[in-house]
């Protein structure tokens, strides 16, 4: 699903790529990693707007934890963590 990381703050707007979306967080796909903030906003195109921390970083991907509640998400007091990824 196409997206866009956005930060008012930095004048930052990039278009991106979701991939293993949830309800704690996703991986971000499609983007120069090293030029996104640890902490930013996602817009999804169905009008989605979450606050994201970055939880791992490789060259052209992001994994995500949502650092808000989407609209009438309960959220559990045990989230499974994200893992960077291994590379083989």
């Amino acid at each position: 699903m196409s997206a866009t990381i956005y930060d008012v703050d930095r004048h930052l707007e990039r278009p991106c790529v979701l991939i293993d979306l949830s309800n704690v967080g996703a991986k971000i796909a499609g983007v120069r990693a090293r030029t996104i903030p640890d902490e930013f906003r996602l817009r999804t195109p169905i009008g989605d707007r979450r606050s994201c921390r970055v939880i791992w970083r490789t060259e052209d991907a992001l994994g995500v934890e949502f650092t808000d509640h989407a609209d009438g998400e309960v959220r559990s007091t045990e989230q499974p963590g994200m893992q960077e990824p291994t590379h083989a």
